[in-house]
């Protein structure tokens, strides 16, 4: 269940910048087959929803020509709209080298910052799990999720999204991991 953690904090995409009537009307519609390493090169922000976790992440990656990357990678815990209507966040910093090939695209992690965790306080949603007495429930799940974030990765471990759809302004993607399917999409900020 850690790696399924580690997996969610690459994908995703930053809420501003993402879903923009004017950026969809101003990205470029060109689709490409494969997706190039030059095309790749530059700053997203990507989105990944992990529906069976109820976790959402939201990163701001930039990728470089020379093979390396760095993330301010966003969690958040359930799955709102509104990421400041969920209950808890955590934020890291994460560095590592990254390999596209036939569509794919592989990260591998070499180091991550320490996690900031934030609690929305003021969330409509705590009025509901206080009344349902879930309170303590939400609370262990807060510190398991906590935890897996904070472990370091695997030495050589990577996550590989398959490209599904691309242009010069954004991608989308799938990613497998444990037997599922997340889909995911970048777009160039």
């Amino acid at each position: 269940m850690r790696n399924a953690f580690l997996l969610a904090v690459i994908g995703a995409a930053m809420i501003s910048g993402c879903s923009t009537t004017n950026q969809k009307t101003n990205a470029k519609v060109e689709k490409t087959k494969n997706m190039t390493s030059e095309q790749l090169v530059g700053e997203w922000g990507c989105l990944t929803t992990y529906s069976n976790l109820d976790l959402r992440t939201f990163d701001s990656i930039n990728i470089k020509s020379d093979g390396f990357f760095t993330d301010l990678s966003d969690t958040y815990y359930p799955i709102m709209d509104d990421p400041e209507h969920t209950l808890f966040s955590y934020t890291r910093y994460l560095t590592g080298s990254w390999v596209l090939a036939d569509n794919k695209l592989s990260y591998l992690f070499l180091t991550q910052g320490k996690i900031m965790h934030k609690e929305f306080k003021n969330s409509p949603l705590w009025e509901k799990i206080k009344a349902e007495k879930q309170e303590e429930k939400v609370r262990l799940m807060d510190k398991v999720i906590y935890n897996a974030l904070s472990k370091p990765p695997p030495q050589d471990e990577s996550i590989t999204l398959s490209i599904k759809m691309s242009s010069s302004d954004m991608f989308t993607y799938e990613q497998t991991y444990g037997g599922k399917t997340y889909d995911g999409f970048c777009t160039r900020k």
